[in-house]
């Protein structure tokens, strides 16, 4: 909350897992994400690699502008592990 209050420009990269409690989760899930929205911070959710690079690049440009952080979450298993061609 203190970053938001401050304005600070900062962008976090989460990728979102369902949590386990035996072994490793292959299931994305954004409870934990979803539990930034009363911060302040702005969220930005993508689906696919190639907005998970647009959205990381927009992400940072927007928090130098507007001084305000942003939280950019993608699903954390599927897209964090997978390998596709992007357009730069």
């Amino acid at each position: 909350v203190k970053i938001a209050g401050e304005l600070t420009p900062c962008v976090f990269h989460i990728p979102a897992r369902a949590i386990a409690s035996q072994a490793l989760s292959i299931f994305g899930d954004q409870n934990d994400v979803m539990q930034v929205r009363s911060t302040g911070f702005a969220i930005l959710f993508a689906n696919t690699v190639q907005e998970t690079l647009d959205f990381a690049l927009a992400a940072h440009i927007a928090t130098l502008r507007a001084r305000v952080p942003f939280v950019h979450a993608f699903d954390g298993f599927r897209t964090s592990h997978e390998i596709m061609k992007i357009q730069a």
